[in-house]
């Protein structure tokens, strides 16, 4: 199956790796607002620029895109290369408002293409394992759920591309850039909050968005938590997740299952690694997350079926990142 890529910033080069690590899978060419950029591109990795996406889907005969562009134009490119025919697997976040979502929602159905969101930390072995834990009802009623994101970015990486710290482009700061994974995964093992209570400041970074933020989250399963996201803790720390419940609790730390202990059973702690990364440098991630990504699309289009992650699965966080920056901003509580 043919892919090309939109956009060919840092994550442009994980997809073309991961795709080359998927069996039936080929990466055929590139396309970029900046010309040269794709061009560059494409001379390192034996790939072909194209000077439109339309061009990408038609001339190159791609089935599948990918988006790699700044988080807020993920629309625009996803749209045009859903118009031109193709299926769409984008970077998180899927878009950096519910109603850009929505929109690339309704060219979906209406074009009857696939479109997919890359929230690759619902993968690994240890965000499985802990979705199978609470699902199965062994630690009750989920009482309390929190979640900690203690990334660090240096001025340097914000100054690094225009685009980044950037409320149109960027989305927000640390919980719409690094935090997204986490919210998704907390709301995929807790399920959806009722209302957020929230502060986000700048106070470590010359930038437009927050480089912290805290808030007091209500889940509708009649727990509450916090989220905690900064991109202030240097060096960089692996993010947590902690699920209390009634019979026990679940603990995650970076995709890895830190600690289960369920009332009656043998505690359990995972040994293995399979981090995500990312909490001191950007570049640190494994491109499994990817890949299976990219099997699941192929997968996907041959059966007729949802991606892994559809887009309503990855409107849920930004509903609810979304919902923080307008406590804060609002300084009241706001009701999702």
């Amino acid at each position: 199956m043919k892919f090309g890529i939109i956009g060919v910033g840092v994550i442009a080069d994980f997809h073309r790796q991961a795709m080359e690590n998927v069996e039936g899978a080929e990466c055929i060419g590139v396309y970029d607002k900046f010309e040269n950029a794709a061009k560059k591109f494409a001379e390192e990795k034996n790939l072909k620029a194209f000077d439109s996406i339309e061009s990408l889907v038609k001339k190159g005969g791609c089935e599948v895109v990918t988006i790699a562009t700044p988080s807020g134009w993920h629309m625009e490119p996803a749209i045009e290369a859903m118009k031109a025919g193709a299926h769409v697997l984008c970077e998180k976040p899927l878009e950096v408002t519910t109603e850009k979502i929505d929109r690339m929602i309704a060219v979906s159905k209406e074009r009857g293409v696939k479109l997919g969101s890359v929230l690759q930390f619902r993968t690994f072995e240890g965000t499985k394992k802990a979705k199978e834990v609470i699902e199965s009802g062994k630690i009750g009623k989920i009482l309390v759920a929190d979640a900690y994101i203690k990334y660090y970015r240096s001025q340097e990486y914000y100054d690094s591309a225009k685009w980044r710290g950037t409320w149109e482009l960027d989305g927000g700061g640390a919980t719409m850039n690094q935090g997204v994974h986490w919210v998704d995964c907390i709301t995929w093992l807790a399920g959806d909050a009722d209302w957020v209570y929230s502060l986000a400041s700048t106070l470590n970074h010359n930038i437009e968005v927050e480089d912290v933020c805290h808030s007091i989250v209500k889940w509708k399963c009649g727990a509450q938590g916090v989220i905690e996201a900064t991109t202030c803790a240097k060096p960089g720390f692996e993010s947590r997740i902690e699920i209390h419940g009634e019979k026990g609790s679940v603990l995650l730390e970076d995709t890895k299952i830190k600690k289960i202990v369920i009332d009656g059973e043998e505690e359990y702690e995972d040994a293995g690694s399979g981090k995500g990364g990312g909490y001191s440098d950007p570049k640190a991630i494994t491109t499994a997350g990817h890949e299976h990504h990219i099997r699941d699309m192929i997968e996907a289009i041959e059966q007729d079926r949802d991606p892994f992650i559809p887009p309503t699965e990855g409107r849920r966080s930004v509903d609810l990142i979304t919902a923080m920056y307008r406590s804060s901003q609002s300084g009241e509580r706001v009701t999702l």
